[in-house]
């Protein structure tokens, strides 16, 4: 009886519970399957054969083929047995690397673009330079559009009907640099939700304006310039977005930022600036737009992300005593904090920030890169101690302990952590004054040995605590 039991409970083991699901479930599954382990699926068996027929997302990466030339005569096989179903696409993906016949490709990509598709996501080499159908932009049920490197958009005398579109994302195309055909593309998207440009080298010094009423989630990412001062115009960006709730702004190349519309919904915002000398303006001008920028948006948001370069910047608002930095509005929403700086940079606008942050429960202070300033000049500012003709950045205590660490402030980090002297002694202030502090967390930076290590975790683990709950812990790579 024994060993019947065991043959049954066998059985029901090693029994094909999929292949008794619904076509419909099973279609679904394959579909999250990367399209060659789908396609080899579904002839394991006779019964799976007419799954392959019911596939309807697509997924190709030639890095998973053992050469391109196999790659290449399985698109083509692919295609011309895809032509043949009455039923389209819904999601075509495709990401090449090697070298293909930019004829061979619009093939591929033509095939693949019908009226029904809902997501097309396409990764072409720079030199390869595919031109898109222009039918695309007239795909009403197209709710993902991602387009990377060699594709070449030509919106001349061409209507964009995107009513479904809410994910446009634009990787390093040629046409980023025709900036009106970017407005163009946002125009035609009535109900876009998320939207990333991203381009390392801009040409263009035109002005680029961002509008939309639906935008939710915007990334720009603009980090070097390929244009010349003496070539005319001036690059301004403007964001007219009112209903944004996320802004991740990396923009080294505009030399005017504006907003159109305050988006009062706005939550989260991680902001690098960047002032280069082939712009126009003038470094105070800039820093002056660049500061007014900000102060628009820290008022608003809850969590917050400024990198090194932008906490440049504001050091230098500090340290020239520039208006802009003056009187700085109250963050009443801000509860997460994240600086990224290194130097002089951290003191100098810290205190200030710290002091406009009423609600702060998260601070963050990453390392930057170490900041050294060969000088003979006396000091201009407190912060700074000279030896041996070298900045080496000290730790001032503010005037007065700000709301935050009396109220509210439960979690600092500190990464990077390199156990100088103006470190530490900010730690030991954080950890003395941060009343209802919970969590002190030290990250050592990879160049710290461990003795330096263990000196420091014995000097602020003796450190006196103002909040009786606050667990100090300690960590390297």
């Amino acid at each position: 009886m024994a060993e019947d039991d065991r043959r049954k409970l066998c059985e029901e083991v090693n029994k094909d519970m999929i292949s008794g699901l619904p076509n419909v479930i099973i279609g679904h599954i394959l579909s999250f399957l990367p399209t060659k382990d789908a396609l080899c699926t579904c002839i394991l068996s006779k019964s799976w054969r007419e799954h392959r027929r019911s596939l309807s997302n697509f997924d190709f990466d030639d890095r998973t083929w053992k050469s391109r030339i196999i790659f290449w005569n399985f698109m083509d096989r692919f295609f011309y047995l895809y032509n043949s179903r009455e039923n389209s696409m819904r999601k075509f993906r495709l990401r090449v690397h090697g070298n293909y016949p930019y004829s061979r490709l619009s093939q591929w990509i033509d095939a693949a673009i019908k009226d029904n598709i809902e997501e097309l996501i396409l990764w072409i080499p720079l030199v390869t330079n595919v031109r898109l159908p222009q039918r695309v932009f007239s795909c009403e049920k197209l709710v993902v559009l991602n387009l990377s490197y060699g594709i070449i958009i030509d919106l001349l005398g061409v209507v964009v009907r995107f009513s479904c579109l809410k994910v446009l994302h634009l990787e390093e195309l040629p046409m980023l640099d025709d900036l009106a055909s970017i407005e163009k593309l946002l125009a035609g998207s009535p109900v876009l939700e998320e939207l990333e440009i991203e381009q390392v080298d801009c040409r263009s010094r035109n002005a680029l304006r961002i509008r939309s009423s639906s935008l939710k989630r915007l990334t720009i990412r603009f980090t070097s310039i390929r244009y010349y001062r003496k070539d005319p115009g001036c690059r301004a960006l403007t964001l007219d977005t009112p209903n944004l709730e996320l802004l991740k702004l990396t923009d080294f190349v505009s030399e005017e930022l504006n907003m159109q519309q305050l988006p009062c919904s706005l939550v989260e915002a991680d902001v690098s600036v960047f002032f280069t000398h082939i712009f126009i303006i003038q470094e105070d001008s800039y820093t002056d737009m660049a500061v007014q920028f900000l102060r628009l948006i820290m008022p608003i948001v809850k969590i917050l992300r400024l990198c090194e370069t932008t906490m440049k910047m504001l050091s230098n608002a500090v340290r020239k005593k520039l208006p802009c930095f003056e009187y700085l509005p109250n963050f009443q929403n801000l509860t997460r904090l994240e600086i990224e700086a290194s130097g002089y940079c951290r003191w100098m606008v810290l205190h200030e920030i710290l002091k406009c942050s009423l609600k702060l429960e998260v601070f963050i202070l990453y390392k930057g890169k170490a900041l050294t300033i060969q000088t003979k000049e006396t000091p201009r500012w407190p912060s700074i101690v000279y030896l041996n003709s070298l900045v080496i950045p000290i730790w001032r205590n503010p005037e007065f302990v700000p709301r935050c660490m009396r109220s509210s402030l439960k979690v600092i980090e500190c990464v990077d952590f390199e156990g100088d002297f103006a470190e530490i002694e900010m730690a030991e202030y954080f950890i003395k004054n941060a009343l209802v502090l919970e969590k002190m967390a030290i990250r050592f930076g990879r160049a710290v040995p461990h003795n330096s290590q263990e000196r420091v975790a014995k000097r602020l683990s003796g450190c006196q605590m103002g909040s009786e709950a606050c667990r100090i812990t300690f960590s390297s790579p």
